[in-house]
């Protein structure tokens, strides 16, 4: 074969060997996917007061990855944090506003009105993104949205907790005032793993800078911080991230700021000279979350993708899930500068390899056949030539026997009329939804909506013993695969408080499910009382016997106390008890 010129035989010659052999694919990393995103802003702090007095943060960002030549954008603290989350600063006085934003008469102390424009905590509520802001003092200084700078003498600053100008956090969208919370919580939820998908964590002004300095702002990193990063997502084979900026330097100039980006898929000692702003910070933080939609100036700004030479993202299964005997494995690499081989799937409990993809792949998507029990499946992406573990990641799962969990109730309880059913199914063939009947009368109680496999419902019973049967329905053939059968014994008179459970921990928030049978007399309402303070907390309407209210309680322990009040005397006929410990964030 004879070819006329150079490149052409180049060209001819690359087809040549795809068709022989497998050919690997190399491309730039883009920001992974992340289930724990954890955005931390100081203040006042130049690029070379914060190498010269914050040992622990440039030590960090030194082991993972930092920033040479990162630019704040104006004087203002407000406008930093805007710029992290709708991508302007929402003043046309203080810079030329970015597509799609407007001017709120925003400065760096306020806004003259609330942030209608598209923002992070909008799109997070549409997508069902878990998300907390963690603000220091919050709590001390009133705990409100609206809780301004040193309220009660604290140095809570609103304008260092960028969520509360947004039209979405004042108008309450999707519960979102709850989601800011005193940073006490931080280490509760940790504690309970419970840290949701984006945390912005907001010390207050004698910790993040503002008033006690760098050298106090990097004590609070160091002592709040390892525990964070000691969490398995932030372990080799997690996804977790986390980024430690400033709003401005010394003096709250604008001007170069230093910027850590943490985490275990970030390629270690990691050092970016490009030129980046806050808006770049927000446009990584969105692929992160896998946010597609970028508002302002996220939309032509570039993610921080310098940091990321590669990983291995598990699409599937998730995080802790519990799951079937048969596992679906989802997963892809991405290595920017190695030729990957392949993808291998091992069981760290057991250290047994159980699949690989093909030669020159970089995917996987295979079931797998596991025993119940506790697994932790390790991913990781082969390089080609050398073959050894470029990257990896780890899930944990628990798989579970093929057929019907019932929760609630438990085997032989002693329940009031209204009967709490939780419960769950695992097949390895599509589950069409969840049956509940009660066998003794020969009668459906309820189902799940289609194409689930999950019921929480709760059924009223006649008084004696019951049968309750909870089936999983196939998807096609609608013929029941497996069942649960549970006993359970309804009571005839009498006051039942269905939730929250005694002696359990609950929030501010207590919601109160409770219902009252009565043979010999006529109920007239339920009343709900306080008994550690006296005072009454709710009541049912007139005529009705069922109760479903949340109330707020002070932190402590408390004796919740349900009675129900009968017709034309309205004296008490019976009355139940729960002890419950709020704890208040």
């Amino acid at each position: 074969m004879c070819f006329r010129n150079a490149q052409y035989a180049a060209t001819m010659l690359s087809v040549i060997i795809c068709l022989l052999f497998p050919c690997f694919s190399q491309a730039q990393a883009p920001v992974p996917h992340s289930s724990h995103v954890v955005m931390v802003m100081d203040e006042n702090t130049s690029y070379g007061t914060a190498l010269a007095q914050m040992p622990w943060l440039v030590g960090q960002g030194a082991a993972y990855g930092h920033t040479t030549n990162y630019i704040s954008n104006t004087t203002g603290s407000l406008m930093a944090y805007l710029w992290m989350a709708s991508g302007s600063c929402h003043s046309a006085v203080n810079c030329a506003l970015p597509a799609g934003t407007h001017d709120f008469g925003c400065s760096g102390d306020s806004c003259t009105s609330p942030i209608t424009d598209n923002n992070i905590f909008r799109e997070m509520n549409n997508r069902g993104i878990s998300w907390k802001v963690y603000a220091q003092s919050y709590a001390a200084a009133g705990g409100t949205v609206t809780t301004p700078d040193n309220a009660k003498a604290t140095t809570y600053y609103r304008r260092h907790n960028g969520a509360t100008w947004y039209s979405d956090i004042l108008s309450n969208v999707a519960g979102s005032q709850a989601k800011i919370v005193d940073f006490s919580q931080f280490a509760t939820d940790l504690a309970n793993n419970a840290l949701p998908q984006f945390s912005i964590i907001a010390p207050d002004g004698m910790n993040d800078g503002h008033d006690g300095g760098p050298v106090k702002a990097d004590a609070f990193l160091k002592a709040n911080l390892p525990a964070l990063l000691a969490q398995p997502y932030f372990q080799p084979g997690g996804d977790g991230l986390l980024l430690i900026n400033f709003d401005n330097g010394d003096a709250d100039a604008a001007g170069p700021v230093y910027a850590a980006i943490i985490g275990p898929n970030v390629s270690p000692n990691s050092v970016s000279n490009s030129l980046y702003k806050h808006e770049n910070t927000f446009r990584t933080i969105l692929d992160a979350l896998g946010i597609p939609v970028h508002p302002g100036a996220s939309a032509t700004a570039g993610a921080m993708n310098d940091f990321f030479s590669g990983y291995v993202t598990v699409s599937s299964p998730t995080q802790n899930a519990i799951t079937g005997t048969q596992v679906l494995v989802n997963a892809a690499a991405t290595e920017s500068s190695t030729q990957i081989y392949q993808l291998q799937v091992w069981d760290q409990a057991t250290g047994q390899k159980l699949a690989e993809s093909a030669p020159g792949s970089s995917t996987f998507q295979q079931a797998l056949v596991l025993l119940p029990g506790k697994h932790q499946l390790v991913v990781e992406d082969i390089a080609a030539g050398n073959f050894r573990v470029l990257h990896k990641s780890i899930v944990a799962i628990t798989v579970q026997p093929d057929g019907v969990n019932v929760a609630s109730p438990l085997a032989n309880a002693v329940s009031g009329p209204l009967v709490l059913v939780i419960a769950t199914a695992t097949e390895p063939t599509p589950i069409h939804q969840l049956q509940v009947w009660d066998d003794t009368a020969g009668v459906k109680l309820g189902e799940s909506a289609p194409g689930t496999s999950t019921i929480n419902q709760t059924f009223s019973l006649a008084p004696g013993t019951h049968r309750i049967v909870v089936e999983d329905i196939s998807t096609g053939t609608y013929q029941t695969m497996h069942k649960t059968l549970v006993n359970v014994t309804v009571l005839a008179d009498g006051v039942f408080i269905a939730s929250p459970a005694s002696n359990t921990t609950v929030g501010a928030q207590v919601p109160v499910s409770a219902s009252a049978r009565e043979s010999a007399a006529s109920i007239y309402q339920l009343q709900v009382w306080d008994n550690t303070t006296g005072k009454k907390l709710g009541e049912s309407a007139p005529g009705t016997s069922i109760i479903n209210q949340t109330f707020t309680l002070t932190p402590g322990l408390h004796e919740i106390v349900v009675e129900d009040i009968t017709t034309g005397t309205f004296q008490p006929l019976h009355q139940s008890s729960i002890m419950v410990n709020s704890q208040v964030p």
